[in-house]
């Protein structure tokens, strides 16, 4: 694993991915011809085709060689706040550095929608102490 900072970056704009190099971020584009291989081989730019179902139409950032600190957290919400909405964002791990990319989006959809229902359980349970 590389300790350069980039950030994967899979179903971005071309606007939105503007403005992240305009704030001088390495930005690393995830697209058919590369998006076959493991999150390590996207890492060290190796071009392995996807093969199989479409990945679907889903905003991804992964971040590489970031450091898991307040620095990273002010970073995402920056980004979040002012150039991209609604993206996923994940930082690469010794665990997920080996998976392949298309694992990767399904792992986080997966994550995703069971944060969503977590959340609307939070929110019944406030409603309802609260009613």
């Amino acid at each position: 694993m590389t300790n350069e900072r980039k950030i994967l970056v899979y179903g971005l704009s071309e606007e939105e991915k503007k403005r992240l190099t305009g704030e001088g971020l390495n930005l690393h584009q995830i697209h058919n011809g590369n998006a076959g291989g493991t999150l390590e081989e996207l890492i060290e730019n190796k071009e392995i085709p996807h093969e199989g179902a479409p990945l679907g139409i889903v905003k991804i950032m992964i971040f590489c060689g970031y450091e898991t600190n307040d620095e990273l957290k002010d970073l995402i919400s920056k980004i979040r706040r002012e150039h991209v909405f609604g993206s996923i964002m994940a930082v690469i791990t010794r665990t997920n550095l080996k998976w392949k990319f298309d694992y990767m989006i399904e792992h986080l959809l997966e994550e995703r929608e069971e944060n969503k229902q977590i959340e609307m359980e939070r929110r019944a349970k406030l409603a309802e102490n609260l009613g």
